[in-house]
């Protein structure tokens, strides 16, 4: 009588392990990772910010009031992502001092990233704002 009943109980466990690892791999197949992927897309956009404060460029935005090179390489960034980058004033956000867009990219992605960072120029503090999507095909 005790093999029995430790049989059933060993029977009960894996019925009820079964059950919990179908439940588990039922739940996994329908759920997206979208949000993975607008993680990657914050990571891309923080990796563009800091290549563009290590090159100079935003100083060179800043300091010469253009952003011919920041459209540049934003522009050689990959297909299926659109950025829009602002330079404001720290002490005076009002107004963006350099604005540039990736070409061929419009606002209508369902899901805007923005990505902020603190640079100096001639001993003043600007920031950068990036905005980042999905280009929407």
């Amino acid at each position: 009588m005790k093999g029995f009943v430790i049989s059933v109980d060993a029977v009960f466990g894996l019925i009820i392990a079964f059950a919990l690892l179908m439940t588990s791999i039922a739940y996994f197949a329908e759920s997206s990772f979208s949000s993975l992927d607008d993680v990657k897309l914050g990571l891309v956009s923080e990796d563009v910010l800091i290549v563009l404060e290590k090159s100079g460029k935003l100083e060179q935005a800043v300091k010469e009031n253009q952003n011919k090179e920041i459209g540049k390489y934003l522009n050689k960034t990959s297909k299926n992502l659109c950025f829009e980058l602002n330079v404001f004033d720290f002490d005076d956000s009002s107004i963006a001092l350099s604005t540039a867009t990736k070409k061929s990219c419009k606002k209508e992605g369902n899901y805007v990233i923005s990505t902020k960072r603190s640079f100096f120029e001639n001993e003043k503090i600007y920031w950068a704002e990036l905005k980042s999507w999905y280009a929407v095909n």
